[in-house]
């Protein structure tokens, strides 16, 4: 009796014990089989509730739909809710922290920030190849050179969208006045070329300032709420707290004294404005660089020498309903349909069936 207990307690440890060895070797293979996946991350300048943000990882998730073999992280630096340069340089250091740990093959970084504080520091590295999204401008200002293990998706400002826009907010009216509001980065000096440059329809472009600090921008709003039809404020998100210090404004406190102290109708070249506030814009879309950076990215791990150099062509409208009840703006119903489809409707009577 004593033999046949000690030969099952005898069974039974040799049962664990190869259980054990067939599930350490079932993790080995697994671990093993995930080392040798393809590693892709994405790492967004923003926090991952803004619109712009969900949208271009909706576009990521269409394209990865039928794909298994990937290894893919996200990372979010939430750049809007740091102000100061030591906390941006500090989010940088920890987004890149982040990307050593992960080893991606591909990093795609997505709006300025994230080419500032993260991308741009992995230039010329043998192991990472780049691509840039959610860039205005030149992006040649941050280092990349087509080609040098960076390629990337092009945005361009929708002037020829915008003007449509603004006649159809004043039907009948001539020769249209028209201002352009900024700050002092690069995407707003591409942004005022494009703006002079353009043979504008029916629409007087006729000023544009550009300021560093929030003091000289409010100002500003005030003098062309008293000479101009529309204003059109591209980015504002640099704007300096003052004259003596470093350390910017959040860029919401800034759109919500601009629209409590104006009555012109304000448009805009960026879609978190018209979250902020502001009336309406016509972007390029989010979801479709989210679309064009992951199918460049899966080519990427294919082919070596690709490096992408993409204009993004679709667009999305953004319109907030209380700007333009208050303002009294004429808004044609198709863009609303559009604003309302792509939930890019803001406003506490967005949710409303009724027509602007």
């Amino acid at each position: 009796m004593v033999d046949n207990l000690h030969t099952a307690k005898l069974k039974s440890s040799i049962i664990s014990i190869l259980k054990g060895v067939v599930f350490a070797s079932l993790l080995g293979l697994l671990v093993l089989h995930n080392l040798s996946k393809p590693r892709i991350m994405v790492i967004h300048s923003y926090e991952p509730t803004m619109d712009i943000v969900k949208d271009f990882d909706n576009g990521t998730k269409k394209v990865l739909e039928n794909e298994f073999d990937l290894l893919i992280q996200t990372y979010y630096m939430n750049m809007l809710n740091k102000n100061t340069i030591k906390q941006k340089i500090n989010a940088g250091i920890e987004a890149r922290a982040s990307i050593d740990r992960f080893k991606p093959e591909i990093l795609v970084a997505v709006g300025d920030e994230a080419q500032e504080f993260s991308a741009k520091f992995y230039l010329g590295k043998k192991n990472i190849r780049i691509i840039f999204a959610g860039v205005k401008g030149d992006f040649k200002k941050l280092g990349y050179i087509p080609g040098q293990n960076v390629g990337g998706i092009i945005e361009v400002p929708q002037v020829q969208e915008l003007n449509l826009l603004i006649n159809s907010m004043f039907p009948g009216k001539k020769n249209i006045k028209l201002a352009h509001l900024g700050d002092t980065s690069t995407i707003v000096n591409l942004t005022e070329k494009t703006l002079i440059q353009y043979a504008w329809k029916n629409v007087k472009f006729q000023d544009s300032i550009m300021v560093d600090d929030s003091v000289s921008f409010k100002r500003a709003a005030v003098f062309f709420n008293k000479h101009y039809d529309v204003l059109l404020i591209s980015s504002y998100k640099r704007l300096k707290d003052g004259f003596d210090t470093d350390d910017e404004i959040a860029s919401d406190e800034t759109m919500k004294w601009v629209t409590e102290n104006t009555t012109i109708p304000i448009i805009s070249t960026m879609g978190y404005a018209i979250e902020e506030g502001a009336g309406a814009a016509i972007v390029s879309s989010a979801y479709d660089q989210g679309v064009l950076a992951m199918r460049s990215a899966l080519t990427m791990l294919k082919v070596s020498s690709y490096f992408p150099n993409i204009t993004s062509k679709v667009l999305s409208v953004f319109l907030n309903d209380d700007h333009i009840r208050e303002r009294k703006i004429f808004i044609p119903s198709i863009y609303r349909s559009f604003a309302a489809g792509t939930q890019k409707l803001y406003g506490h009577s967005a949710t409303q069936e009724t027509g602007l």
